[in-house]
């Protein structure tokens, strides 16, 4: 059998110690760290040891390596589960969520969760928890927001007086500040 070492010269090694360095993935920086003592070491079962990995994910990582390149030891997010509504059914969605619940004939002002729950239901006979709600709205680029109750016959002005006065008699009675 032949020994396995690093056959692609482009990123030479010292271009692969300036990715190590940058790289922020502590996945992708582990795999340069390997090709580094590749390069060095030219020997598959020290490295495997050295980085507390077995031979066999060693090997594929230069194999890889050698075939696609930089591209080739990317490591790739599984797929997951796919998700119950569509691409179209997430765009429509996104329009609603933008208009005013009132407007849809909806008796409340917030659009949350157990309320987004509620109208994919009702709009697309899919059933998603509020858990799952409130991640698809993130992921669609929304943020829980509450409105703050303005109290509509406050005197901004009397408040702040309020507030000035408040301060001038707390330095008086703490002598600390």
């Amino acid at each position: 059998m032949e020994k396995l070492q690093v056959t692609r010269s482009s990123p030479n090694q010292e271009r692969l110690v300036a990715l190590y360095k940058k790289e922020k993935n502590s996945k992708l920086k582990e795999r340069y760290h390997t090709l580094i003592l590749m390069h060095e070491l030219q020997n598959c079962t020290k490295v495997a040891e050295i980085m507390k990995k077995s031979r066999t994910t060693i090997q594929k990582w230069i194999n890889a390596f050698n075939s696609k390149g930089i591209e080739g030891i990317i490591p790739r997010s599984p797929p997951g589960r796919p998700s119950k509504l569509s691409e179209e059914q997430k765009a429509i969605l996104k329009t609603d969520v933008l208009t005013h619940p009132r407007k849809l004939g909806y008796e409340f002002n917030n659009w949350e969760g157990k309320s987004v729950s509620e109208h994919i239901k009702y709009k697309f006979g899919v059933l998603l928890k509020v858990r799952q709600c409130q991640y698809l709205l993130h992921e669609l680029g929304f943020s829980l927001q509450r409105p703050r109750y303005a109290f509509p016959k406050a005197d901004r002005e009397k408040q702040e007086e309020f507030v000035q006065e408040f301060k001038k008699s707390w330095v008086l009675l703490n002598p600390k500040t």
